[in-house]
């Protein structure tokens, strides 16, 4: 097996993970942020002729997050935004790909319950599963 997609297949692992505690508990671990950092950290060296890809990504992902949640009074968690972050030092560009069908998938899901008046339009959402589905649909177009 490839080493990236064997990075794929453990990050993938570890967003379940993230995606079922997110969900219950609306908070996504440090260690598992910094799990999937390590991993982005081995994929840049592995593929470092692409370095400028992902650190690129990576610190534009940040950034967008950093100023989205300042601009929102908290809209986006902490949590969320280191994990985005580290998930675009495993995904480079694509991570647009990502964060595509995280957003999507999210809106999908959301609308009924801001229709049948589960959801107010300023309700807080878990978006670990989300990403965890986004990255799914992302690895297995990219395989």
């Amino acid at each position: 097996m490839e080493l990236n997609k064997l990075i794929y297949l453990i990050t993938i692992i570890i967003l379940i993970y993230i995606g079922f505690i997110d969900f219950k508990q609306k908070i996504i671990p440090d260690k598992l942020n910094i799990l999937i950092s390590i991993l982005g950290i081995i994929n840049v060296i592995y593929d470092f002729g692409n370095i400028k890809s992902y650190l690129i990504s990576s610190v534009s992902v940040f950034a967008f997050f950093l100023f989205l949640a300042m601009v929102t009074d908290g809209g986006i968690g902490g949590g969320d935004i280191k994990l985005l972050t580290a998930l675009a030092l495993i995904f480079g560009k694509d991570i647009l790909l990502v964060l595509l069908f995280t957003y999507t998938t999210s809106i999908i899901v959301l609308i009924p319950g801001l229709f049948f008046k589960k959801l107010k339009f300023n309700s807080s959402i878990a978006l670990g599963p989300f990403v965890a589905f986004g990255v799914l649909v992302k690895v297995i177009i990219l395989l």
